[in-house]
């Protein structure tokens, strides 16, 4: 089949979870034979990933556009309405038999082009846009909220829609959208590379070495931002108060990085270590005893599985975690997870886990079911 891929995140280079994910489902339907080409934003050299990957590229770069950019909101819908211009031109200039759209950055515009080619519209979601700001005071409520509920909707007008949660599902269900249309892909990890057998001892060694903690070693990673400063602030000042025998590192970067690191900087028991190259992460989370995911409670951490969880569970490290919904329903019953609902539980969880081992079994399951392989297999089979 002729295929046209499109996503608001760049092709190449791999920057995040985002574009981790546009990768490998491109990836699987060019080892299964189809013709793909790959519209998004592109910053590397167009021949050589067309030769290197077997596909065709059709990038639309008018600005930078980047997860991590000023003004990341409006510039996203700024070129979600310049794109329609670009994917129209495809369609006219092509025939192809199916469209894959990322997320609805996109899948707005491009639903307007659905009357001029017939060829079998997909949807794949990994979180809605709109509810990274449905919390926010100084948004009026309404406004998002229109935009939120029109932001699904658009699912409707698309033969075929992928989410990564249950969750995601039984809104897209509320809203109106067939539920024989709706699959459940799952997000995925690349266990190849977040691997525990592929980490030697002496690696670990080195880590704990240069971040001056023998055991008992807690790791967030990610990004450091208002969804996550204030509750991981508080949880490491509390079990400092109480003097619990704790070690912090902190891995990531995001905008209030900077103000946790002020907060902190001066705790003899914590490590900020800012930007690590992505070869290296898996070996940071196999010298900790602990992975946390301390993020508040809002509308749209309820509907998705952050990536970080999979790649601490990937290396078999414990977890704890906010009480979210999706990562409840999906991960609650094991004994490798604690969700917390607020900071003493947050606290006690960490304090269990701290001289924990690894868990073949959160490794296990992992590879099991939320291996790229695995979600991209349900993405390709369906489409």
């Amino acid at each position: 089949m002729k295929i046209l891929f499109c996503s608001n995140e760049q092709f190449m280079p791999l920057s995040g979870g985002g574009s981790i994910g546009n990768f490998k489902i491109v990836e699987n339907l060019v080892e299964r034979g189809h013709d793909v080409t790959v519209a998004t934003p592109l910053y590397v050299n167009k021949e050589e990933i067309e030769e290197k990957y077997r596909i065709h590229l059709k990038p639309f770069s008018p600005f930078y556009i980047h997860k991590n950019i000023s003004f990341r909101g409006p510039k996203y819908i700024f070129y979600g309405f310049l794109f329609i211009f670009h994917f129209l031109r495809l369609i006219w200039s092509e025939k192809y038999d199916v469209v894959i759209v990322r997320n609805a950055i996109l899948a707005i515009p491009i639903a307007l082009g659905k009357p001029f080619t017939k060829a079998k519209y997909v949807l794949s979601f990994t979180d809605f846009l709109s509810s990274f700001n449905y919390a926010h005071k100084w948004y009026p409520h309404f406004v998002l909220k229109l935009f939120l509920r029109f932001e699904q909707s658009i699912a409707k007008r698309y033969d075929k829609v992928f989410v990564i949660t249950p969750a995601m599902k039984h809104v897209l269900i509320e809203r109106g959208v067939k539920e024989d249309k709706i699959e459940i892909s799952y997000d995925g990890v690349e266990t190849s590379f977040f691997d525990p057998k592929k980490v030697s001892k002496e690696d670990v060694e080195k880590v704990k070495e240069q971040l001056g903690f023998e055991k008992h070693i807690v790791l967030f990673l990610g990004t450091i931002d208002r969804h996550s400063y204030e509750k991981m602030r508080d949880i490491v000042q509390e079990m400092n108060n109480r003097a619990m025998d704790v070690n912090f590192a902190f891995i990531g970067q995001g905008r209030n990085y900077d103000d946790l690191k002020k907060d902190l900087d001066h705790v003899h028991n914590t490590r900020f270590l800012g930007y690590i190259p992505h070869e290296e992460i898996p070996t940071y989370i196999m010298a900790a005893n602990v992975g946390i995911i301390p993020y508040e409670n809002n509308y749209n951490l309820h509907l998705i599985v952050t990536l970080k969880l999979l790649e601490y569970l990937s290396m078999g490290t414990h977890v704890v975690c906010t009480d979210l919904k999706s990562i409840r329903e999906l991960f609650g019953q094991y004994d490798f997870l604690k969700i917390a609902r607020d900071n003493d539980e947050f606290i006690a969880a960490i304090n269990e886990f701290k001289s924990k081992g690894k868990s073949h079994e959160a490794s296990e399951l992992i590879r099991k079911e939320f291996s790229w392989k695995k979600v991209t297999d349900r993405i390709c089979d369906g489409i």
